[in-house]
């Protein structure tokens, strides 16, 4: 992805990840990525007492019949969810639960993608709004009045400000100045 950067979108950045993950990646490194996680095992941490055993069954179950890590995107603290889905899971063959298992490693690809795609839009954004400051500092340094007049107004078109219009003459006095 780096190589293919810079993406003028998230969507075109999530769009190419998604060729690469599904179509270019070996499968060597799509099971490199599924043993990164240790979802299920964050899942046994906060299970309830009843729920561990089976949870650390089901594990070993999962990983002896496929030889990856079980990955979910469920959410860690909702370890029956994470259990009847194991089990589920379990029954398949290793073509399925590869998909299975790729489904859910991209969708945490989709989320880092557009997380980082967040951090670079912000840092962009705060870029540009100290390019900014620094063009008003910059333009506050003109000098308007010359440097060898003492109290002369000088007339600066439509720029002249209010406390250059007197309003005791009228306006085409005013314009004279």
């Amino acid at each position: 992805m780096q190589e293919a950067s810079p993406f003028s979108s998230l969507e075109h950045a999530t769009s190419f990840a998604q060729d690469l993950w599904f179509k270019n990646l070996p499968i060597r490194a799509r099971l490199d990525a599924f043993s990164a996680h240790r979802h299920i095992g964050d899942a046994i941490s906060k299970a309830p007492t009843e729920l561990i055993s089976d949870l650390c069954q089901f594990r070993a179950k999962y990983r002896k019949k496929f030889g990856f890590k079980f990955l979910t995107t469920t959410d860690a603290r909702h370890s029956h969810k994470i259990l009847e889905e194991v089990k589920a899971r379990c029954e398949n063959n290793l073509l399925v639960e590869l998909e299975f298992a790729a489904q859910e490693e991209f969708y945490l690809i989709e989320r880092g993608l557009t997380k980082l795609w967040e951090r670079l839009s912000q840092e962009k954004l705060q870029e540009e709004i100290e390019d900014l400051w620094e063009i008003v500092q910059d333009s506050q340094k003109e000098e308007v009045v010359p440097s060898n007049s003492s109290d002369e107004v000088v007339w600066t078109g439509h720029n002249a400000t209010m406390r250059d219009y007197d309003l005791n003459k009228t306006p085409d006095e005013n314009q004279m100045i």
